[in-house]
């Protein structure tokens, strides 16, 4: 037969300790999701970041695109290549 300390019940220190028990379990599910979440960002699992075009790739983009003539594209490969 299990003693019955404090006539059943946890007392004060029993309730406390229960407490401090949960908040260290949902403190270590924290931890582990946002350790999950940490690797998935740096192993290249996560979004990719937005990949900003340089002025070049624009041009060619547009160029490719009929947006520009032949003409405008050679002048203004030029000019982005002396800047």
């Amino acid at each position: 037969m299990w003693p019955y300390w404090y006539g059943g019940s946890f007392g004060v220190w029993g309730w406390v300790l229960m407490l401090v028990h949960a908040v260290l379990w949902v403190g270590v599910v924290a931890l582990g999701v946002y350790l999950v979440a940490r690797a998935l960002r740096h192993s290249g699992m996560g979004p990719a970041p937005e990949r900003v075009e340089t002025p070049l790739e624009i041009l060619r983009r547009r160029y490719a695109a009929g947006e520009i003539s032949s003409e405008d594209y050679q002048r203004m490969k030029e000019e982005l290549k002396h800047d």
